[in-house]
């Protein structure tokens, strides 16, 4: 199976590319309208009200970046294995503490002034974008959306919900680590005590099980 033919979740695909537009919005539109910047403060609201029923389902299906990086960046890649110390915990802790300090540091100088708010909102999502490009170009295209700081918020506030669940009949042919844009391999948790996947390690993109040919996956 190629990944060119492989099967995927019916309307996922056409959500992505209508959810790609709002990149230039936000970095163009921004530049003129630096409130424009606040749609991401939106963005922040809707997903972490979703991570607590659905997990990473944003990143998976919502997320203008990532469905950016899947649809063009993916095209360019080299698509080489994303490095293994991405997925520790303190790399994560690491990424998300140096974002995060940087935003907070450009708020404080913004003095409470709106448009210098949004501006600051706009130049962390340009500020990712750079970084994700770059990963993204020699890894995977989505290698970004494994350590990026939104995803790993979303995965810490969904530890327990909506896993992926790995069964018996899994056979470790990888076709999931293939298909998966984070290369994340659920045969890995095959043996696990709950034999589910970290959510922090899925996006819920469903790829993974459209296309296990033994049927093996699901959501619980």
């Amino acid at each position: 199976m190629s990944n060119s033919s492989y099967k995927e979740k019916k309307y996922r695909k056409s959500i992505q590319w209508v959810m790609t537009l709002f990149l230039p919005v936000v970095i163009i539109g921004g530049y003129f309208y630096p409130a424009i910047g606040f749609t991401i403060v939106g963005m922040i609201v809707f997903f972490m009200t979703l991570a607590s029923k659905r997990g990473r389902l944003y990143c998976g299906w919502l997320c203008p970046m990532g469905s950016f990086h899947e649809r063009f960046l993916s095209k360019i890649s080299r698509h080489n294995v994303v490095p293994s110390f991405f997925r520790s915990t303190y790399f994560r802790v690491f990424v998300f503490a140096a974002m995060m300090g940087f935003m907070t540091y450009r708020l404080s100088l913004a003095l409470g002034d709106a448009q210098a708010i949004g501006g600051v909102f706009r130049m962390m999502w340009i500020v990712s974008i750079a970084l994700a490009i770059g990963m993204g170009l020699y890894y995977k295209a989505r290698t970004w959306c494994v350590i990026c700081p939104m995803g790993s918020l979303q995965g810490a506030m969904s530890l327990n919900t909506f896993r992926l669940h790995v069964s018996d009949e899994c056979v470790g042919c990888r076709t999931c680590q293939r298909l998966c844009p984070i290369s994340t391999y659920p045969g890995n948790f095959h043996d696990a005590v709950s034999a589910k996947v970290p959510s922090i390690d899925c996006l819920r993109c469903y790829n993974c099980v459209e296309n296990c040919p033994k049927g093996a996956l699901d959501f619980r």
